[in-house]
Parts: structure tokens; C-alpha cells; sequence
């Protein structure tokens, strides 16, 4: 499942015009923003009220508000869901036009090129820690939205890129810290702290990372897993919350140390 920042469409209604020299029908979307996450990096998805999917292409559908674009993307013709970028995400209203000409191709994100954004992906077999959520049931692989509901990215996105984490390892365990730390710290994790040691690979699968998805420098010192325990070492470099990933690629081989 592909799932990206937050999405309230209160309103998509389809209406048949000309903007400019651009598209022949467009949606208004009207997008409500949390208070939480209002003025953060967003991607959001809509879906659209098409007459005809004949009339969607990826280059001829763009996103503007008040006449001003946003890197944008069709997601998928059936059904009709258009994917745009807001650096800076806030309550209003926006125009997706498709059907004809497009004024602001150099914001046409399609994937590979320099303007393209992507998705972030989870599995959502539990909630990770990587997306804030209200209203939002997570099971069975999937994340479901209820009324009033969302789902955002709790870090921005950056040019670090590190919102594929789980694209590379199958789970991920949250570490909060009471303060920060620039020095190694010990832990001892037992199936009473820990009830996914099962799916530790044999440790060589283990790494940490920061919140901006950085490596951090860290250590298996034992691991016993028909005693479920397994104890580790990690320097969090003066962050509070860490990351520990396992169960799949691992990621910084290079900043385990012995």
C-alpha cells in the first residue's frame, strides 16, 4: 500500500471550463489540514470526479491554487487519483485541471525526473512510530481511515531521502530516550520488552536510525533467540527518539562496531 502525508477532501466537485491555456475540466478540492502537522512538507492524494478517464493524462493534469502550480502527478487513472506536493501544508482550496493543455509542465513530477517526488511506503502490520495518525485503524497490512480521520509523516521531507526505511527492513522498533545522549547506551531487550525478537534475522540484520533517517553507530552484543533476548548497543548522537530496524536489509553495515 502507497500512502503519503494527509488527506481531508471535504469537497471534489468536477466542473468544465478554461483556465488560461491549460485544462478543459477540473476539480475543486478542498483539503483540511490538522493543526499538528499545518505549515509541514505534505504530499497529498486526492481522488478525482472525472466525466471520462479518456480525458486524464500525466502531462496534461496539473494542480494550481490561486494560480500558482504544485509539483504534481496522475497516481493512477483507474480510479482517477492525482498526487500533488505542498511545502508548506494548510487549509484550502485547490484546482486540478486535466483534458488539455498544460501551462506548467516543468512541474509535471513524473518519476525519474528532476522535478518527481515519491511515495513513502509501510506495510502497516502496526503502527511504527513513522506516521503520525488519528482516526486510523492499522491491521492486516493495511491502514484504514475513518471519519475525520488521517495519517502524515512524522519527520519533513529532506534531501536526505529517508522515508524508504521500511521499503528495506520488515519492522521497526521505537526507542524514546529521556534525554538526549552523545554516548553509547546499553539495552537489554527480552520478550518482555521485545515480542518481535523472533524476526530477528541472526543480528547482521539490525541497524539504527535517526529520526532524518540517518545511520547511527551501534553494536549487537548478544543474541539468544530461543531465550529471546538480545542486547545491543547504540550512540544516539543527542537524539531522543531512535529507530531500530531488523527483519530485512540492513542499511548501515558500515556503523556497527565491535
Amino acid at each position: 500500500m502507497f500512502v503519503v502525508g494527509l488527506l481531508c477532501v471535504v469537497l471534489c466537485l468536477r466542473v468544465v471550463g478554461q483556465g488560461g491555456q491549460g485544462g478543459v475540466e477540473y476539480n475543486v478540492l478542498a483539503v483540511t489540514v490538522p493543526l499538528d502537522i499545518m505549515g509541514s512538507v505534505q504530499t497529498f492524494i486526492v481522488p478525482l470526479n472525472v466525466s471520462s478517464t479518456g480525458l486524464l493524462s500525466e502531462y496534461s493534469l496539473y494542480v494550481v491554487s490561486q494560480g500558482v502550480p504544485r509539483y504534481s502527478y496522475l497516481f493512477s487513472r483507474m480510479p482517477p487519483v492525482a498526487v500533488f506536493l505542498e511545502v508548506s501544508a494548510y487549509s484550502g482550496v485547490y484546482e486540478a485541471w486535466y483534458g488539455g493543455g498544460n501551462p506548467y509542465t516543468a512541474y509535471t513530477s513524473t518519476p525519474g525526473s528532476q522535478s518527481s517526488f515519491w511515495l513513502a511506503y509501510d506495510d502497516f502490520d502496526y503502527a511504527t512510530g513513522f506516521w503520525a495518525n488519528s482516526s486510523v485503524v492499522i491491521s492486516g497490512s493495511k491502514a484504514t481511515l475513518m471519519p475525520n480521520g488521517y495519517l502524515a509523516l512524522t519527520t519533513p521531507y529532506s534531501s536526505s531521502t529517508g522515508h524508504i526505511w521500511l521499503l528495506h527492513s520488515k519492522r521497526a522498533l521505537v526507542l524514546v530516550f529521556s534525554k538526549a545522549y552523545s554516548e553509547f547506551i546499553t539495552l537489554t531487550l527480552t520478550s518482555a520488552n521485545f515480542t518481535d525478537i523472533a524476526l530477528v534475522q541472526d543480528g547482521s540484520d539490525i541497524f539504527f536510525l535517526d529520526q532524518a533517517g540517518r545511520c547511527l553507530y551501534y553494536s549487537v552484543l548478544y543474541l539468544d533467540k530461543s531465550a529471546r533476548i538480545l542486547q545491543v548497543a547504540v550512540n544516539p548522537a543527542n537524539n531522543t527518539i531512535v529507530y531500530m530496524l531488523y527483519g530485512g536489509v540492513n542499511m548501515c553495515p558500515g556503523y556497527r562496531v565491535s
